[in-house]
């Protein structure tokens, strides 16, 4: 049976009043931000929305490239808040551009907008401009992202040593899934296409760029907006960066290899764990490669940090534990170096201690729900209410994939959509027997290549879309 997806928060996009301040220089006096905050304050009583505006901030990230952050708070919880962000030209303190051309970018698992797209910006281990997002803001385009709730929970429980959801429990997260998620992420679309709009670059619709579970929640997104009126919708193309919403009938062991996952995180979310730890482990393995890289490693015994580090990012296939099976075969998330016995030895096309730096940069916790919501979609077993209008999403997709990665695998998805203007692109470097040396995941965005690989070409599409 067919369901739509209600609770929507739609009037939401009046809270965009508040941005009307971003036109110039003056209009940002603290008198100015005061009426924003008591016009929101009155909306919100109005409406019975509890949404506010906690902060804003402005920094310059390269040459006149500025980053506009705005924190907000979207619920009644402690950490029911997004963050929203705008990376764009400057043709004066304070005046973006006027930029036909603007994106939404949503980020995945256990990273966030800045680690993503804006990587340069957390490590002076490459040059600053070496993100996506500076890369596209470069070329004029309005790039916008959202931060999910989950990225405001922090490390470690306050006075404490101890990682935050092992001492609360996170029960907060329960209700933390891909329709909240998407909820959300249209929050920060109504303010980024009211304040085009304010700002001189029109109110016109975005398109949206979703990477890993952000390509989940841009597809949910498209689909969710097939049932609502045309001229109510925010999307007019998608690109989904190396991500599987839906595996072909031909791949059955890959949709029962869902399946098998899907049970076993629905079982954990079941005992009273709402929460992944991928973060924190992440982290903790980052922080033994950077500060002792060459003493033994506590998580893979015989390898030394650095190479469990590298082990982790460059042969993550065999970080599953069994008899749960990865992705796809071969997936991992950055391309790596072995020697002879398979001994991780470097990376291939990103620099190793960038990695590291993004690494010790990502959020702790994330909520499982939408873990849940996305192996459902890929085992096509269980019944969620993300896939039921793929066939009536008509707007330009372009799917761009890792051969290490999801690749090929994501292709299917594009097929199932109604949209006449349909684009791929495989980064494959190898031939696939060697796919576990090939272009992988997370290289997409952080490679020292992937300016001309991957950025260029989805600039390109942007252009003509």
């Amino acid at each position: 049976m067919k369901r739509k997806i209600f609770g929507l928060r739609i009037p939401m996009v009046l809270i965009c009043i508040v941005f009307l301040v971003l036109g110039t220089r003056l209009v940002w006096a603290s008198n100015e931000v005061t009426r924003g905050t008591e016009a929101v304050q009155l909306f919100t009583q109005e409406t019975g929305t509890n949404a506010s505006l906690i902060s804003f901030d402005r920094k310059q990230l390269v040459d006149n490239i500025y980053k506009y952050t705005w924190i907000l708070k979207v619920g009644f919880g402690e950490f029911d808040k997004i963050g929203v962000y705008r990376v764009i030209k400057e043709r004066a303190p304070w005046v973006p551009i006027v930029a036909p051309k603007a994106v939404m970018m949503i980020h995945g698992d256990a990273t966030n907008f800045d680690n993503s797209f804006l990587g340069s910006t957390v490590s002076n281990k490459v040059s600053v401009d070496q993100s996506l997002g500076i890369f596209l803001a470069q070329n004029n385009v309005d790039v916008w992202g959202v931060d999910l709730r989950w990225t405001f929970v922090p490390d470690y429980y306050p006075g404490t040593a101890y990682p935050y959801c092992y001492i609360d429990g996170c029960t907060f997260m329960k209700n933390w899934n891909t329709a909240l998620h998407v909820s959300d992420i249209m929050v920060g679309v109504k303010i980024a296409r009211t304040v085009r709009g304010l700002t001189g670059s029109g109110f016109g619709k975005l398109l949206m760029l979703g990477h890993s579970r952000g390509g989940q929640f841009s597809l949910a997104y498209a689909n969710r907006e097939t049932q609502i009126p045309v001229f109510f919708r925010d999307l007019k193309g998608i690109i989904i960066v190396d991500m599987v919403y839906k595996f072909s009938p031909e791949n059955q062991e890959l949709r029962d290899a869902a399946y098998e996952r899907y049970l076993a995180v629905k079982a954990k979310y079941d005992s009273g764990i709402y929460y992944s730890d991928e973060g924190t482990v992440m982290k903790y393995i980052a922080y033994l490669a950077a500060t002792s890289p060459d003493d033994p490693s506590p998580i893979i015994p015989g390898f030394t940090n650095k190479q469990a580090a590298l082990f982790v990012l460059s042969a993550t296939y065999a970080t599953f534990e069994p008899p749960l099976k990865p992705y796809v075969p071969f997936y991992h998330y950055l391309a790596g170096i072995f020697d002879q016995v398979g001994i991780p030895q470097g990376l291939q096309f990103t620099n190793p201690d960038y990695t590291l730096d993004i690494g010790l940069a990502t959020p702790g916790f994330q909520s499982i729900g939408e873990d849940i919501d996305g192996e459902a979609l890929m085992s096509d077993e269980v019944e969620v209410p993300y896939d039921d209008y793929l066939s009536e999403i008509n707007i330009p997709v372009f799917y761009v994939g890792a051969a290490g990665g999801f690749g090929e695998y994501g292709i299917y998805t594009v097929t199932l959509l109604g949209s006449t203007d349909k684009k791929t692109l495989i980064v494959q470097l190898y031939p696939p027997e060697a796919v576990a040396l090939d272009y992988g995941h997370s290289d997409l965005l952080w490679a020292d290549n992937a300016k001309s690989l991957v950025w260029q070409p989805i600039y390109d599409w942007i252009k003509t879309h």
